[in-house]
């Protein structure tokens, strides 16, 4: 015999979970304007260490990774010059900010940065890392 009670029961905690979920993911899809994000079309932009990737690394790497403080807080992990940043191994760069297994992830103290901007560093290393 079908009881409702211990239906109903059931039935309203999944709703509430379900709409909590979805709202959740909604309040995600937005800029911080309300807005939606702004498309990333990588393969139009002209991606360059000084017009784009030392921007990201100043927004997101430099408060542990930079020169007066990489010995201290970053692991000994100088990002502060285009020439100590292409150096770095990209695999432990990608790893690390992608949040890969096996990898430290990065920036420790924060969220992973935008998968835009990831594709960004990807792009330019795949373009041979343009100054």
């Amino acid at each position: 015999m079908f009881d409702v009670r211990s239906f109903s029961a059931w039935l309203r905690p999944a709703l509430v979970g379900v709409a909590t979920t979805l709202l959740g993911l909604a309040a995600g899809c937005t800029y911080s304007h309300g807005d939606p994000a702004p498309a990333c079309d990588i393969s139009t932009e002209t991606i360059t260490y000084t017009g784009v990737i030392s921007p990201i690394f100043d927004a997101n790497c430099r408060r542990c990774h930079g020169s007066t403080v990489y010995t201290t807080l970053g692991g000994g992990n100088d990002f502060s010059s285009y020439a100590t940043i292409s150096s770095y191994p990209q695999a432990s760069l990608l790893g690390s900010i992608k949040h890969s297994i096996g990898y430290d992830f990065m920036p420790k103290d924060g969220s992973k940065i935008s998968d835009c901007d990831i594709a960004r560093i990807e792009a330019w290393y795949a373009k041979g890392k343009p100054q």
